[in-house]
């Protein structure tokens, strides 16, 4: 493909930079990074704080999120740019491409900007707003990254400077300024909300899924009449995730079933005690499986499932989606964004009307009674995910990403 010789002539080296290699964003650029790193004339490096000399100082990016939880409680990240370790800059300008998913914490806006100023080919993957605001991750319906992130209706101003949220976006945009870097992310509903933001044009905005290998786990889906429903969130407890809601669907549809049908809910993740609560007087049969690391286990479950329920209000293309259609679990969602799109593009599961309990439990109901066995969608999302493929996009998208020519390089032309 067109400008993808490494500029050492022997394989194209390309750094994956993540600030975890745990939680959604983590795992998928872990995946990412073997996916590309399997391919010929291709060596991929997963970049964390071990390989990288650990996180930014606190004065620079202070730990923990700095959100006012009134409109929300997802995390918001703030920093102070300026900061730079130019040992960093030269090490990763040494590779051809640098790949960054959610790296706060790890790389600073400063270095990224002198990064990019460097003329290095540059491929962010969105895995949620962040690098196209001031600093939350999802925006809870504020519209204020088009204006410059000006009087932030998230931000805790006695944790950390307010003054500095719109000057964080205003050098995110300075980075995506230039030519040499474009962005990424897994759905057409967050590529399309960055441009929208005015971060990027469209030429330069692209959506390359996430990386997925299932496990082959010889067993089918138990063939008696108990409808299994799985609720599962790294956090369960985060107000974007909709937890409530699930549960007030799920006791709608309690309400609903006719008789002699029967419906087990899973749950998988830290349960808190309001949810417990809530499922134990719902009079649904519940099992509560708390975190579970083991991703072997965890496919037995999605393999066990019938329908995943998420009332998430904002997301992207979550892997848990994508692994739990790949053994025939579908989704039941809600509308307007990442979710909806998965559900929309594979055909399957239910989409519903609003974020009302009515609403989902409709959606639930109607999902219910069309259960079948969907081998064709399983094969298309296997398909799309398949390592090779989204390799193959990646390379698509490298290609088409110029190496500027800086004023250095300029001079000694």
């Amino acid at each position: 493909m067109r400008d993808m010789v490494s500029s050492a002539g022997g394989s194209t080296r390309i750094a994956v930079l993540s600030s975890a290699g745990a939680g959604g964003g983590g795992i998928a650029a872990h995946r990412l990074a073997r996916a590309l790193d399997a391919q010929d004339g291709l060596s991929a490096e997963f970049l964390t704080a071990e390989e990288l000399g650990g996180f930014l100082p606190e004065a620079v990016v202070p730990s923990g999120s700095k959100s006012n939880r009134q409109l929300t409680d997802t995390h918001f990240t703030v920093e102070y740019p300026g900061y730079r370790r130019d040992w960093l800059i030269d090490l990763l300008s040494g590779y051809d491409i640098v790949n960054v998913h959610w790296a706060s914490y790890l790389l600073g806006l400063a270095e990224l900007e002198t990064l990019t100023a460097r003329g290095t080919r540059m491929l962010f993957m969105l895995h949620d707003y962040h690098y196209f605001t001031g600093g939350c991750h999802y925006p809870a319906g504020c519209t204020g990254m088009t204006r410059g992130c000006l009087g932030c209706p998230q931000v805790d101003s006695s944790l950390c400077d307010s003054r500095f949220i719109p000057v964080n976006l205003r050098v995110k945009r300075a980075i995506f300024a230039h030519d040499n870097v474009h962005l990424a992310a897994p759905s057409g509903f967050l590529r399309d909300q960055a441009v929208a933001s005015g971060i990027v044009p469209g030429d330069r905005a692209h959506v390359l899924r996430n990386a997925y290998a299932p496990l082959e786990t010889g067993a089918g889906r138990p063939d008696d009449d108990i409808i299994r429903i799985l609720l599962i969130a790294d956090s369960l407890a985060e107000r974007r995730k909709g937890m409530p809601l699930a549960l007030d669907s799920l006791a709608a549809l309690h309400d609903r079933l006719p008789a002699g049908r029967r419906v087990q809910i899973d749950v998988v993740g830290q349960a808190d005690p309001m949810l417990v609560d809530r499922l134990t007087g719902s009079g649904l049969t519940h099992v509560l499986h708390g975190r579970i690391s083991d991703h072997a286990r965890l496919v037995g479950i999605f393999a066990a499932s019938n329908i995943v329920l998420s009332c998430s209000y904002e997301d992207n293309w979550p892997n848990i989606l994508v692994e739990a259609g790949a053994y025939g679990c579908v989704p039941v969602v809600g509308p307007g964004h990442g979710c909806a799109e998965f559900s929309e593009t594979y055909g399957i599961g239910g989409i519903a009307r609003n974020y009302t309990a009515d609403a989902f439990a409709d959606a639930l109901m109607t999902t219910i009674s069309e259960l079948s066995a969907i081998p064709e969608a399983i094969a298309r999302i296997r398909n799309d995910h398949r390592a090779d493929q989204v390799a193959a996009q990646f390379l698509r998208i490298a290609a088409a990403i110029p190496r500027a020519q800086t004023e250095q390089q300029e001079s000694h032309a």
